[in-house]
């Protein structure tokens, strides 16, 4: 005897069927394309890299600014921490009192 699928069952079913059928074909048509031309961005990758290792030969990245990195004074980078520290701390909570009245 066949177990009997309900109207829900049957349409729970139906679209996860209809879902998987669509991830299968979805995937099937990413394999399509293979051909093994390159396109547009994988044609021009290898020309953007040499150029891009030519420029670095031109004018190096450490000969552009001779100057050193000017970070905060002491003074204003231990306020600047101390004012991040103190956002993170919790908040006290209210005192809570329970008060218990005996009925007479």
């Amino acid at each position: 005897m066949k177990p009997q699928i309900n109207g829900q069952q049957k349409r729970f079913f139906g679209i996860t069927v209809v879902f998987l059928m669509g991830m299968v074909l979805l995937w099937c048509a990413g394999c399509a394309k293979g051909d093994g031309v390159p396109r547009n961005l994988e044609a021009d990758y290898g020309r953007s890299v040499t150029s891009n290792k030519l420029e670095m030969m031109v004018t190096p990245p450490n000969v552009v600014d001779t100057r050193p990195a000017v970070g905060m004074t002491p003074t204003a980078a231990a306020n600047a921490q101390q004012k991040y520290d103190q956002s993170f701390t919790p908040a006290k909570e209210p005192e809570t009192r329970l008060i218990i009245r005996q009925s007479q």
